[in-house]
């Protein structure tokens, strides 16, 4: 007869009645056991999720050195009445599972990146507290990127596990259990004691009554022929990476292809790893042993050798791949003579052959797009890689700091992407994205498109310019007026083209090039004009042409210059002119002449005399006079007012007019009345935690607070027990003489930003230099980042165009504050809703 098995477990009275289950090699086994109590009334509470260990005696001819133990975690209990032999127990039923039982239960979404699967695993069965020890020998790759996407930790390290060749088993103590990490059959070994296990034939109904095996049998299936895996990497776009692998255990080896994709993979060797262990699980599939016995030695995970086998070639060792227990011990009740039961069956592969785990675990799907916003390490504005890729922080990553590591490189698609042609926009950092997932899978992230939000609107107000469509850019860490642009108005009437270039704009046309305008044509140079011809050039107009010149003018050529006129061509300057008229007639008027030539001249009168100092002579023409100089000067000004010297093309229409840069709105005597309300509704009553670095708070004034200024600013002793008193009105007395007026919150024009910015200024220290690297890396300001919201900042708060548009990302970066102080210390948790309930009472704020 066996000796009985014992239960070990946090609590009194409790007998072990019954042990069933199974363990399988890379599966967290699952127990029942029933144990036996005269009292229904053990707090069976107490006892979930507490350690229980089953003491199994090694009996017989094994002579084992201990017991045979099975560790685990009560996961579930139950209770019922029944009666046994005559007694009436309280039989309690206990579901036992390993330390990987939280793994099975729970649910996430997490980035993993530069790491390899054991690593990973690790990295997991650590947070849970689980006992591992790694006997791994293979090379494993490093995994850019991999992530854990809607589905349980056990889930997501088994498939992992199954791709990459990874099984564990679990070795069981008297108080703990340790998940073993394996991926060759040297390393394993035997149960100590059950080295070798012998199989015990018996006569029809003859019973067995030491430890051995009474059942084997053999079986052999039919598995695929040869698997093929693929996969496709952007980086190597013409790279072979088929890979397949032949099963030489199959009946028919190549005539029944599994054909895998993607494969998971992007280098060549990885592709070829993966093939072969999916190879060699169909080998550990092929050829299958079972049987049944009483050693309580066979565990999974440990080899034995059999002896005496029913066809001498099975005699060998075996490595034991899963184990159903079946024991049960009498009810230990007087006059139960029932027997002890002791039985496990077991599978077993030749121990030479290498344990793969068959592929079962599902990859998860994305189910369509999702947005994420583009982010980049501080201080940059795009951050790409040389194929325009760009990196995310998706929504539901809490784990990310929002910076250049929150995600691998992710691939932008383009309207047109050629061979060295095509289109490119790289989002920008704070831009919202919209990802999808190539082949839904969630480690293969491809930006698809780019939205607007409430913090992001934009180039141009909707829905007042709905008619118009276009581009508008922005200059690297500038402002809202830096931009090159094209814009397209589609509105009856007033259809309009705007090109605008930043800085500078070149055109080259390899070839022709016309320019037609239908109706007027300006054009305007801020600086010099070049214009170069090299062959013929025609200047033709059809009406008037006026041309004016500020200062100089040369007109020079090489070969002949010819100055025509049909009706008559005049040169006039200030008192002097020149007039030649079309009938021949030439008229010189000025107030003196020289004529001088170095040779002979003439002056010849073919048709009549000639007549010099002639009394009462008038001029055939006038002069323009002194003045003339002035009046070109007034011409040539008129043509460039100054409203228009530089101007550009006029912008799309907006909800309201911006105020120049730097001004400050005027004064609103009434913003702290309204917002003092809202502040107040926030800060509660009289507290004293020891959480609190503050000190006694009451409606928001802290003990140091109180101290200072309660005698000077309410005429109040600064005792705990008038803190303890102080009314809400006083309480905002000292919230305007000491925060609100000093700093200047009553000169933001936009009381909702004034309320938003105070609000966070007298809840975080670190508030004032928030708002000011904001200000400079998003709207394009130059304060001094100091934490002080002084006249600077504020004037540079009441110069972003969009007061709205500021209120929202100073929101935005308070949420992401909130929750990184609380991924940086849980003890926060139960404040967050109420920090972000606070945000969100700002954002609702009305003025």
């Amino acid at each position: 007869m066996f000796s009985r098995i014992t239960a070990q477990l946090p609590a009194d009275g409790l007998l072990f009645h019954t042990l069933t289950g199974t363990e399988t090699l890379s599966r967290p086994f699952v127990l029942t056991a029933e144990l036996l109590a005269t009292d229904a009334r053990i707090d069976r509470h107490a006892l979930l999720g507490k350690p229980v260990t089953f003491s199994l005696p090694t009996d017989g001819l094994m002579s084992a050195l201990s017991p045979r133990y099975l560790n685990g975690k009560i996961t579930r209990i139950a209770v019922r009445s029944q009666e046994l032999s005559g007694t009436r127990y309280a039989v309690y039923q206990l579901t036992v599972e390993p330390d990987l039982w939280p793994m099975r239960r729970d649910r996430n979404l997490r980035i993993f990146q530069s790491q390899t699967v054991p690593q990973i695993v690790q990295t997991l069965l650590k947070e849970y507290a689980v006992n591992v020890e790694t006997r791994l020998a293979g090379n494993y790759r490093v995994w850019e990127y991999c992530v854990q996407y809607q589905e349980s930790s056990l889930d997501f390290i088994s498939r992992l596990m199954e791709l990459e060749g990874i099984y564990y088993f679990f070795r069981h103590e008297a108080d703990k259990h340790t998940l073993v990490l394996c991926d060759a059959p040297d390393q394993h070994q035997a149960f100590p004691g059950y080295e070798t296990i012998a199989y015990h034939v018996t006569q029809s109904g003859g019973v067995v009554t030491e430890e051995g095996i009474s059942q084997w049998s053999l079986a052999e299936s039919v598995t695929p022929g040869i698997y093929s895996t693929d996969d496709y990497d952007f980086r190597k776009p013409n790279a072979w990476m088929l890979q397949a692998r032949q099963n030489p255990a199959s009946p028919v080896p190549g005539s029944v292809d599994v054909y895998d994709w993607p494969g998971h993979f992007v280098d060549h060797s990885h592709g070829e790893s993966y093939a072969r262990i999916r190879q060699e699980v169909w080998q550990a599939e092929h050829h299958s042993v079972s049987g049944s016995g009483t050693a309580t030695g066979i565990a999974p995970g440990f080899t034995f050798s059999i002896i005496n086998a029913p066809h001498f070639s099975d005699n060998g060792e075996y490595l034991v791949t899963s184990a159903t227990y079946d024991f049960a011990e009498n009810s230990y009740a007087s006059g139960d003579t029932g027997d002890s039961r002791h039985n496990i069956h077991f599978t077993v592969l030749p121990s030479s052959v290498t344990y793969r785990t068959p592929p079962e675990t599902p990859w998860p799907k994305t189910h369509g797009p999702q947005t994420a916003k583009v982010v980049g390490p501080k201080g940059e504005s795009i951050w790409t890689d040389r194929y325009g890729r760009v990196k995310v922080k998706f929504h539901w990553d809490r784990l990310a700091k929002g910076d250049d590591t929150s995600s691998c490189w992710v691939r932008v698609s383009s309207a047109w992407a050629g061979q060295g042609f095509g289109g490119v926009q790289i989002p920008r950092v704070n831009d919202e994205v919209v990802v999808d997932f190539i082949n839904g899978d969630p480690d293969r992230p491809l930006i698809i498109g780019r939205v607007y939000n409430e913090a992001s609107m934009p180039p141009w107000a909707l829905p007042a310019a709905a008619t118009q469509m276009g581009f508008l850019s922005r200059s690297k860490d500038g402002t809202a007026d830096t931009a090159n642009a094209l814009r397209f108005e589609d509105k009856a009437g007033e259809e309009h083209l705007w090109i605008q270039a930043q800085k500078n704009m070149d055109t080259h046309v390899k070839n022709d090039a016309s320019h037609s305008v239908a109706n007027n044509h300006s054009h305007y140079a801020g600086g010099n004009e070049l214009y170069r011809v090299e062959t013929n050039r025609v200047h033709g107009v059809k009406g008037g042409e006026e041309r004016l010149t500020g200062k100089g003018k040369l007109d020079a050529v090489v070969d002949t210059y010819v100055v025509g006129s049909g009706t008559k061509l005049r040169f006039e300057c200030g008192e002097s002119a020149i007039e030649l008229n079309a009938n021949g007639q030439i008229n010189i008027v000025g107030k003196g002449f020289n004529i001088f030539v170095q040779g002979d001249g003439h002056i010849t009168t073919s048709g009549g005399k000639l007549n010099l100092n002639t009394d009462g002579a008038k001029p055939g023409t006038s002069a323009p006079g002194s003045s003339h100089k002035q009046n070109i000067s007034q011409a040539v000004d008129n043509l460039f007012p100054p409203k228009q010297k530089g101007q550009a093309a006029p912008a799309a229409p907006k909800a309201a007019a911006a105020p120049a840069k730097g001004a400050a709105g005027p004064k609103n005597s009434d913003n702290f009345s309204t917002i003092s309300p809202i502040i107040l509704r926030h800060e509660g009553g009289y507290a004293n935690r020891a959480s609190d670095k503050g000190g006694p708070t009451n409606h928001g004034i802290a003990w140091d607070t109180w101290k200072k200024y309660s005698k000077e600013d309410l005429g109040v002793e600064p005792t705990l027990e008038n803190l303890k008193k102080i009314t809400p009105e006083q309480a905002e007395i000292i919230y305007k003489k000491r925060y609100w007026d000093p700093s200047g919150f009553n000169d933001i024009k936009d009381p909702k930003l004034a309320l938003m910015s105070y609000d966070w200024s007298i809840t975080s220290g670190g508030a004032g230099k928030q708002i000011q690297k904001l200000l400079n890396s998003q709207y394009g300001q130059n304060v001094k980042v100091d934490g002080v919201i002084g006249p600077d900042t504020i004037s540079a708060m009441n110069s972003v165009e969009d007061s709205g548009k500021l209120t929202n990302s100073i929101a935005e970066i308070r949420k992401q504050y909130y929750t990184n102080l609380t991924i940086s210390d849980p003890k926060n948790l139960p404040n967050l809703n109420g920090w972000i309930n606070r945000v969100n009472d700002c954002l609702d704020f009305k003025g």
